[in-house]
């Protein structure tokens, strides 16, 4: 275990100062991020998930990182097996651990292996719990902060941390109400405008890609004929949850009017955004819909695909690109993905 923390006001100071920056914004991605670059700033950690987990640690809402790169993005759990996280999480007791120089268990992120890792489960709302997990690379592990002082220090500060996480969250949720499609639950036109500035804002900040899918739904409009339009309804439902489940928490599927949808990746290059366009199609054509109901439906899909910067490099362009590549499809051929043509950088 650490050291007793010393009495250390000016850590102290520096840790209790970003809180009031943290406290001045409600938007989840924002405070998230200005969390783990203050404790990589002031501590002098390399690598930092913050986990936001329902249901006792059993599944991730959301994930945020810092220090690693894109192929990283899903999550970097240093070396904590999926059972050790909900006991961390039902127990609510901070884990420290240092690793030597020739410990074999010690956790590699990125390629470097590391020589602490400290972990902090906090209490969120209603079922919702959070997880900071930091980590030190084993060539500094005696000049990180973390070591000296900083575990017992982020022990009594946390709570704070938590109360400007759980405010920022609470918002998200309330947010909801209001951005979510009312019959698909997938988000809404009003939330896709906004998140998708957001997401390519921070795609420039930190020189990430962008991607985003356009899915056009074959067949809906024989349902609708066939069937009735209760009927159009639930194959509508139906499809939504295929896709919702077919990507990661991160990614947010948008019902952008009709029967099209839309899923905004980020840090996704486009072979990654094929990835996903490939793996929905095949969930809407892998099975009829609405068996019980009409003997099965074969519903299928149309892709358009564009990322940022390889496609696109404005909002406006990325939308146009994704839904030109699906158009093409669409006229064409059905159940198939079309990517958008890359922007020529320089003249022919």
């Amino acid at each position: 275990m650490p050291e007793p923390v010393p009495n250390d006001p000016e850590l102290k100071l520096a840790l209790y100062r970003s809180l009031a920056k943290i406290f001045r914004s409600f938007d989840l991605n924002t405070v998230a991020e200005e969390i783990l670059g203050t404790l990589q700033r002031t501590m002098g950690v390399n690598y930092g998930t913050l986990m936001i987990l329902s249901d006792q640690g059993r599944y991730v809402d959301r994930v945020f990182r810092a220090g690693f790169g894109p192929e990283r993005h899903i999550s970097e759990r240093f070396g904590l097996t999926k059972l050790e996280i909900e006991n961390l999480v039902r127990d609510m007791i901070p884990k420290y651990r240092e690793f030597g120089a020739a410990d074999k268990a010690a956790p590699v992120v990125n390629g470097d292996p590391m020589g602490i890792v400290a972990v902090f489960p906090f209490q969120l709302l209603y079922d919702y719990s959070g997880l900071l997990m930091l980590a030190v690379q084993k060539d500094q592990r005696d000049s990180t902060l973390l070591k000296h002082s900083g575990f017992r220090l982020l022990e009594s500060v946390i709570s704070d941390y938590a109360f400007a996480l759980k405010n920022a969250f609470t918002m998200r949720r309330m947010n909801d109400l209001v951005t979510k499609d009312d019959l698909t639950l997938s988000y809404n036109r009003r939330f896709f405008e906004e998140h998708l500035s957001e997401e390519l804002e921070r795609a420039r900040r930190y020189n990430n890609p962008l991607s985003l899918i356009f899915l056009d739904l074959d067949g809906l409009r024989v349902v609708n004929n066939r069937f009735g339009h209760a009927m159009g309804s639930r194959t509508l439902q139906e499809a939504a949850a295929r896709i919702m489940n077919s990507v990661r928490s991160i990614d947010k599927t948008v019902r952008y009017g009709g029967d099209e949808f839309c899923i905004i990746l980020p840090e996704t290059d486009w072979q990654g955004a094929i990835e996903v366009a490939e793996r929905i199609r095949a969930r809407l054509a892998g099975s009829p819909f609405l068996l019980d109901e009409t003997g099965g439906i074969e519903i299928t899909g149309s892709f358009g695909v564009a990322s940022y910067p390889t496609h696109a490099i404005t909002k406006e362009e990325l939308v146009k690109k994704a839904d030109e590549a699906m158009y093409l499809i669409k006229t064409q051929s059905n159940n198939d993905i079309q990517v958008a043509q890359p922007l020529k950088r320089f003249p022919s």
